[in-house]
């Protein structure tokens, strides 16, 4: 069984992390700075494992690829229900 305490944060601010780092990866990639690309990527990595709580050396068939396809999908979707459009008038 899996509980969550409270330092382990909800489903909303794992996506909020994604968010953050995936911003980080893709202003990094732009400058060209390929180590600070693998480290965000490696950060990705470990927030989709946090926020599923899986194990990836138990769980050897898990397929984390399309795991992070999945939260990306999440997180972005997350993201524009939280937009708000000013018009000017």
């Amino acid at each position: 069984m899996n509980i969550q305490t409270v330092d382990e944060g909800s489903g909303s601010e794992y996506a909020r992390i994604f968010r953050l780092l995936s911003a980080a990866k893709d202003e990094a990639q732009k400058l060209k700075l390929n180590n600070l690309t693998h480290l965000t990527n490696m950060a990705l990595l470990q927030v989709v494992i946090d926020w599923d709580g899986i194990d990836p050396e138990r769980e050897l068939d898990v397929n984390l690829e399309k795991l992070i396809g999945t939260k990306t999908k999440l997180a972005m979707k997350d993201a524009r229900e939280n937009l708000v459009v000013l018009e000017r008038h």
